[in-house]
């Protein structure tokens, strides 16, 4: 338990600027830090590494505005007037700018825009802060709602290091006494380690009208330096790439049989490394890897055999398989961008009696553009080539545009590969926002010439013209449409009862074998599209 000694001697802020400041992977730089009754605020500057010695022989806080600006050598009109970017001669730069704009606008926070394109870091303005998409969605700076700023270490020793600059943290803290009963001695304190932190730290009473208050003010700096040059992870110092080890068989005994996906180490059809793996051993995956790429469709694009991150990287996959995915072991290595992201695919790694299907084996060995035979991507093609066919024919689309915000529920369409209920439930509610949501009912009633009493919603007006329009089969298609969205209701859009239990019936959804039934319902869904495609010529 903290002492009121203890508290005014401020052990705690001493301790944590001696031992803990600068190495936290958040390394606080800059504004307030909430710390029990302490009124602490740091501000931080970077210096070159030959001033560091005069710059802590100071125990304030000592860089200036840092703002671009003229410096006047001299006192007269014919001095020497000199324009430098950050206003001093020191070689003294900030890292996180306050922009104040005389009440006339509200003030914010800027990291130096050098730190920012160095490593290419995207703003996220909801969490005011500052990532490194490329390098795995990496918070770098964070700027917190009381305007305080903390910057990932590896990222700041990187930075210092380039530059050849160390940082200067200064830390300013406060307290006054809690029991104030007590006058307390005058003291001070001084620490100096002679190369990385200092700190003086004044004790005494304040005057007022009404009371007198202990008080002690603790002034400290902490430098950080740069890391090795050959550990910055920057072009020409990058690390060099690690490799997984990933299951590629069984041998005689039963044991996996692991090799690397190094492809500088594998087979080829050139000869390289005759008694190692081929390049294109195909290695095989439970389904549910996919997971983490569905659940982030405005960063990853599951397509078919081919999983995207944006331009940075996209890896070859066979996806048409039941249950599992498969890729080669040499494109693992080759096309996943870091060790994170092949460890994340070897935890779904299996040793399976798995096989190629034919959709790739005619791509990859036989250069024969082939279709996927999936019930999932053959709804995603019939879909949007009926679509576009349609808007040709008659002048309008049959579905409407998904807004940006909606189109994730086109690309998450897939069989279950979770097989569990919530999954199933989100993707009937996508298959119902693509599928019937979005039938153009304003076009639809257009086209429709008898008097309706009643006709709502888009199932029952697309009815109603494939009626008037004596489309042969039109019944069946309506009927499954009805039961989607029946099923949409009563299990996403409601609690499970009664409802749900009766179109699971009629739908035969099993428990345990969601695929399945996610499977037929896409199937019913693509003859509906065929059914219209068929019949364009009829419906005009």
């Amino acid at each position: 338990m903290e002492t009121e000694k203890d508290y005014l001697y401020q052990v705690a802020i001493r301790d944590w600027v001696e031992n803990s400041l600068g190495t936290e992977i958040m390394v606080p730089v800059y504004g307030p830090k909430n710390e029990n009754e302490y009124d602490i605020y740091i501000q931080s500057v970077l210096i070159p590494e030959e001033v560091v010695q005069s710059e802590m022989k100071n125990d304030t806080y000592n860089a200036g505005s840092l703002e671009p600006g003229i410096t006047v050598y001299g006192l007269w009109e014919n001095d020497e007037k000199l324009y430098q970017h950050w206003n001093n001669d020191k070689g003294l730069e900030p890292f996180v700018i306050k922009r104040e704009f005389n009440d006339l606008a509200e003030d914010y926070i800027e990291i130096v825009e050098e730190f920012r394109l160095l490593f290419n870091l995207y703003y996220n303005s909801q969490k005011k802060e500052y990532i490194d998409l490329a390098g795995g969605n990496i918070s770098v700076v964070k700027v917190a709602e009381n305007g305080s700023v903390t910057v990932h270490k590896r990222y700041l020793k990187t930075y210092l290091a380039l530059k050849e600059k160390v940082l200067v943290i200064h830390v300013d803290s406060r307290c006054v006494g809690i029991s104030r009963e007590e006058k307390i001695k005058e003291d001070c304190v001084s620490y100096h380690d002679g190369t990385a932190t200092l700190y003086n730290l004044n004790m005494g009473q304040l005057h007022t009208f009404s009371q007198n208050l202990n008080y002690s003010i603790l002034y400290a700096k902490k430098i950080i330096r740069g890391c090795d040059l050959r550990d910055c992870n920057v072009w020409p110092y990058n690390e060099e790439k690690s490799y997984v080890e990933f299951i590629i068989g069984v041998d005689d005994d039963g044991k996996e049989i692991r090799y690397t996906c190094n492809p500088k180490n594998l087979d080829n059809y050139f000869g390289a490394n005759p008694s190692a793996p081929h390049y294109l051993t195909p290695v095989y995956f439970d389904a549910a890897v996919l997971g983490k790429y569905y659940s982030k469709p405005e960063i990853y694009k599951v397509e078919d055999g081919i999983i995207r991150c944006g331009t940075l990287w996209a890896l070859y996959i066979d996806n048409t398989r039941d249950g599992y995915v498969s890729a080669y072991l040499g494109d693992l290595g080759r096309n996943l961008p870091n060790e994170a992201e092949q460890y994340y695919w070897r935890g779904f790694n299996r040793a399976i009696e798995g096989h190629l299907s034919r959709t790739k084996i005619q791509r990859d060995f036989m250069s024969i553009a082939s279709d996927s035979e999936t019930s999932d991507f053959i709804f995603k093609r019939k879909y949007v080539d009926v679509n576009s066919k349609f808007t040709k024919k008659f002048g309008w689309p049959l579905f409407l545009p998904l807004t940006e915000y909606d189109l994730y529920n086109f690309e998450i369409i897939r069989i279950p590969i979770n097989n569990s209920v919530a999954e199933m439930d989100m993707l009937v509610l996508s298959l119902v926002k693509v599928l019937i949501d979005s039938l153009n009912e304003k076009e639809i009633i257009k086209q429709l010439n008898g008097e309706y009493v009643k006709l709502v919603g888009s199932i029952s007006k697309i009815e109603a013209w494939l009626n008037e329009k004596e489309i042969e089969g039109a019944s069946k298609h309506i009927k499954y449409l009805r039961k989607l969205q029946e099923l949409r209701s009563s299990g996403t859009g409601h609690r499970k009862g009664k409802g749900y239990q009766k179109i699971s019936r009629a739908l035969d959804i099993q428990k345990e074998n969601y695929a399945e039934t996610f499977t037929r319902l896409l199937e019913s869904a693509t003859s509906f599209l065929e059914l219209i495609e068929r019949n364009f010529d009829n419906l005009i």
